[in-house]
């Protein structure tokens, strides 16, 4: 009998665990799952295939009014053009007592499809906020600084011809500050935008180009010229634009941020007139470099007449997917995941 006994044993554990686990929990009420799910989700249909026929007709409507470029797939000055890439990564940890930011950023040189040296990091300040009440944009806000810093240190330690900064170069204006902010908020706004408005002065004094690369946008500004307004661009733009194709900037973009950056050039950097606008007019485009969706591009005023280097540098270096190889390993060393939060926390 012992070996019986010495079994039951055994499963002891998992006899208790299964006695005293707590009874799988209840679906939802069936009327609200009806709501939630079977009505809900007729009406995002209808509204989907409304969304679906004004893009079509707005495609026949703009046929013609958009410029198109086409870049070189086959481009053989990316294998001789220095290119710097930089991108930045955060998730903090939203703890009981306070949250623990948790930011970072890389900046990395290529040849083509070739790193060249050791890549540049720098990671955020290790602090607690306890009484900071907008905190992942604040991190967020703290990270874009952080780029812009790391991509100023990769165009100076190297001297390349391009600066490629994986997302925008005008500050989201959603990290803008509320009233309510608080003073440490403020400051650190303030900060960001002199970082950025910097890293764009100096690249022009050193005739670098830069290029903000934003792979996830809503934007919506040239649906809106166009009259559907409730249209992405991007959702017109993927049924317009071929591999290599690219629109042509028309407008600066104006919005609070573009008077920070202004605003900053004037006072603290005694810009004037002309100068102000080479440095802090950014202009918005569109580029598909792969088979996905269209992308957008940032450039400033000064390199506008050179839109089509940059072009046909994305473009020769991409994947199928579309990003360019120095932004891929720029994005792949700045990846924060819940894993690595996880081991700090």
């Amino acid at each position: 009998m012992e070996p019986e006994r010495e079994g039951r044993r055994e499963r002891l554990p998992e006899q208790l665990f299964s006695t005293f686990s707590k009874p799988e929990p209840e679906m939802l009420h069936p009327e609200l799952y009806g709501q939630l799910i079977d009505r809900g989700t007729d009406v995002i249909l209808e509204h989907l295939k409304r969304y679906s026929e004004d893009r079509r007709r707005l495609l026949d409507k703009v046929k013609g009014r958009i410029k198109l470029e086409q870049a070189s797939e086959k481009w053989d000055g990316a294998e001789k053009l220095l290119t710097v890439a930089s991108d930045a990564g955060n998730n903090g940890a939203d703890l009981r007592s306070a949250f623990a930011p948790l930011y970072a950023a890389v900046a990395v040189a290529a040849r083509g499809w070739r790193l060249v040296g050791e890549p540049i990091c720098l990671a955020g300040e290790p602090e607690v906020w306890v009484d900071e009440f907008a905190t992942s944009e604040r991190e967020s806000l703290l990270a874009a600084k952080l780029q812009f810093e790391v991509s100023l240190k990769g165009a100076r330690k190297w001297r390349p011809r391009v600066v490629v900064m994986d997302g925008t170069l005008l500050l989201n204006f959603s990290l803008l500050p509320a009233a309510e902010a608080t003073e440490d908020y403020k400051r650190d706004f303030k900060e960001a935008v002199g970082s950025a408005v910097k890293l764009l002065h100096e690249c022009k004094e050193a005739k670098v180009l830069v290029v903000g690369f934003v792979k996830r946008t809503r934007a919506n500004s040239l649906c809106g010229k166009l009259g559907a307004p409730h249209l992405r661009d991007t959702a017109l733009l993927d049924l317009v634009l071929e591999r290599g194709q690219y629109t042509l900037p028309e407008e600066p973009m104006e919005n609070p941020v573009v008077d920070r950056y202004r605003r900053f050039a004037k006072e603290e950097l005694g810009l004037k007139g002309e100068e102000v606008k080479e440095v802090c007019d950014i202009y918005s485009c569109y580029i598909r470099t792969g088979y996905q969706t269209p992308y957008r591009l940032e450039v400033p005023r000064y390199c506008l007449d050179r839109l089509g280097l940059v072009a046909n540098l994305l473009y020769a270096t991409s994947e199928e997917d579309g990003i360019p190889f120095c932004v891929y390993e720029a994005d792949k060393l700045t990846k924060i995941t819940a894993a690595i939060s996880n081991v700090r926390t």
